[in-house]
C-alpha cells in the first residue's frame, strides 16, 4: 500500500534553482571564445591544437579557467538541483507484508517487518527532536536525536509534529505519510500476517546510482582526488602560460641538460593526458569492478599517482 507524503513546494524551489543555474552555464558560455584560430603552432598536433586554441587564446587564460570552474559548479548545481525535484516529486512511502520502503529519488530505503519495534505518532513525543541536515521548502533530509529514541534519520515532508516514528533497534526513521491514521491502521493489519518474502535493511539504487563508480565511496574518493588534482595542474598552466617564454626544455638528458625545445603549446599535453587518464581509468575500472575490486581500485588510485607526475613536470619544465 503507498502513502504519498505531504505536499511542499520543494520540487518547484529546486526546479526553479535548476533553471537559474543552467541559464548561468548559458551565459559563461557565452564568455567564451567565439571562434577557433586556424594559425597555430607547427609542433602542435591538429586536433588538440584546436581545443587549446579555443581555449586559450584569450589575453589572460587564468580569466578562461575561471570561466571553466564556473561552468563545472554551475553544472553541478544544475544536476542536484533537478535531481532534489526528483526526490520531492516521487517521494513516497510503501508499506507492505514485508516492511516499509521509503522511496528517496534513485534509492529505494527498505526496512524488513521483523525490525521494526514499533511506530507511532511523533506528536505523542513531549520533547522536539534536534536536527541536523537539509530542510528545503519542508522537505527534510538529514539526522536527529531525540531524548529515549536511537538517533533519528529524516525522510520527512512535514514539521515532527506532523510525522511518524518508525522505531527499530539501531534507528528512529522519522516520515510523514499525508494520512497518517491510515498508515497507522495499515500497518497494525499486516502485523499479523506475516512476511512473504525476506528483506534485509538498506538501500536499493536505480541506474546510473547503482553503478560502482557512484555507488562505491573510494570510488568516489579516487576518482575526485584524482580530479582535484587534475584541475590543480590545469590552473598552474593558466596562472603562468601567459608569462612564459615562447619555447621551453620539455626534456633533458642524464646530465640535466635540456636536449629538446618545443613551443609553450606542448605545455597543454599535459593536462590532455591527465583527463585522458581519468576517463580511461574510470571507465576501465567500471568494467572490471564486479570481477575484481582490488584491479579496480587500482585502476582509479594510479590516476593520483598519473596527476602528480604531471603536475611535478609541468612544474620542471616551467621552472
Amino acid at each position: 500500500m503507498t502513502f504519498q507524503p505531504y505536499p511542499t513546494r520543494s520540487g518547484f524551489l529546486a526546479l526553479i534553482v535548476a533553471i537559474l543555474a543552467a541559464t548561468v552555464v548559458i551565459f559563461l558560455l557565452t564568455l567564451l571564445p567565439q571562434g577557433v584560430s586556424l594559425e597555430m603552432p607547427i609542433d602542435c598536433p591538429e586536433v588538440m591544437c584546436r581545443v587549446v586554441s579555443l581555449l586559450f587564446q584569450q589575453s589572460d587564460p587564468f580569466d578562461l579557467f575561471k570561466i571553466f570552474i564556473g561552468l563545472l559548479v554551475a553544472l553541478l548545481v544544475v544536476i542536484v538541483a533537478f535531481y532534489w525535484a526528483a526526490i520531492a516529486f516521487k517521494l513516497h512511502y510503501h508499506l507492505s507484508r514485508n516492511g516499509l520502503a521509503i522511496q528517496w529519488g534513485l534509492i529505494e530505503y527498505r526496512i524488513p517487518v521483523d525490525h521494526i519495534e514499533a511506530i507511532i505518532p511523533a506528536q505523542t513525543v513531549a520533547e522536539s527532536a534536534r536536527f541536523w541536515g537539509l530542510n528545503l521548502a519542508g522537505l527534510r533530509y538529514g539526522w536527529g536525536r531525540l531524548a529515549g529514541f536511537s538517533p533519528l534519520k529524516f525522510y520527512a515532508a512535514a514539521p515532527l509534529v506532523n510525522s511518524l516514528l518508525v522505531i527499530t533497534l539501531g534507528r528512529t526513521y522519522v516520515i510523514s505519510p499525508q494520512q497518517p491514521d491510515r498508515f497507522l491502521q495499515a500497518w497494525q493489519s499486516r502485523q499479523s500476517l506475516g512476511p512473504t518474502q525476506e528483506w534485509s535493511t538498506g538501500m536499493r539504487r536505480s541506474w546510473p546510482l547503482n553503478t560502482p563508480l557512484l555507488a562505491d565511496p573510494l570510488a568516489w574518493w579516487l576518482l575526485g582526488l584524482a580530479g582535484l588534482l587534475w584541475l590543480a595542474l590545469l590552473g598552474y598552466l593558466a596562472f603562468t602560460f601567459a608569462d612564459l617564454p615562447a619555447v621551453l626544455p620539455v626534456h633533458f638528458n642524464a646530465l640535466g641538460r635540456a636536449d629538446r625545445i618545443a613551443g609553450k603549446w606542448t605545455l597543454l599535453l599535459l593536462p590532455t593526458i591527465g583527463v585522458a587518464v581519468v576517463v580511461f581509468n574510470a571507465l576501465l575500472g567500471e568494467v572490471v569492478y564486479r570481477r575484481e575490486k582490488l584491479a579496480a581500485y587500482l585502476l582509479w588510485g594510479s590516476t593520483i599517482i598519473m596527476q602528480i607526475c604531471l603536475g611535478v613536470a609541468a612544474s620542471m619544465i616551467t621552472a
